[in-house]
């Protein structure tokens, strides 16, 4: 009878164990697809620096149908193309972007995020739970050179 009682109690514990190991395995952050794209976007970081979107006015919207992309620098205007496949999970470019060309007190803010749009090649959501609020856009050396969140 004791040894019944200590297999019983052995399988319990395993079965509690498997359990666990499961559901921490199953808290996988939430994965972002293109569609979770569309619409616009605040800059909230570039090159590892925190941006307030109220101060850079940095605003990027995507239209993933139409693959463009357009919104504010900080300054001027921009418009560009978007090049994606839905084949090829999370791998995304923006080939000429170009914007307006009126001349602001300080261009720095524009520079950083349009030579950032030029080096991304992936993106990523981040956080735990959907839905997709904010997005890190990384380069090829896995460098994260911006991160956005949903307007």
């Amino acid at each position: 009878m004791k040894m019944r009682t200590k297999t019983y109690l052995y399988v319990c514990l395993a079965l509690v164990c498997i359990g666990l190991l499961a559901s921490c395995k199953a808290k996988k952050g939430v994965v972002a697809t293109f569609s979770d794209l569309d619409g616009s976007w605040n800059v909230v970081e570039l090159n590892g620096k925190v941006v307030v979107p109220a101060e850079a006015n940095q605003v990027i919207e995507f239209d993933m149908v139409r693959h463009t992309l357009s919104g504010k620098t900080g300054c001027n205007r921009m418009m560009g193309k978007i090049e994606y496949s839905d084949s090829h999970k999370n791998i995304i470019k923006f080939p000429q972007v170009a914007t307006t060309r009126m001349a602001c007190p300080d261009m720095s803010g524009e520079r950083e995020l349009l030579q950032a749009l030029d080096k991304i090649v992936r993106f990523e959501a981040e956080g735990e739970l959907g839905p997709v609020r904010r997005i890190a856009l990384y380069g090829t050396d896995n460098t994260k050179w911006m991160v956005i969140e949903k307007k």
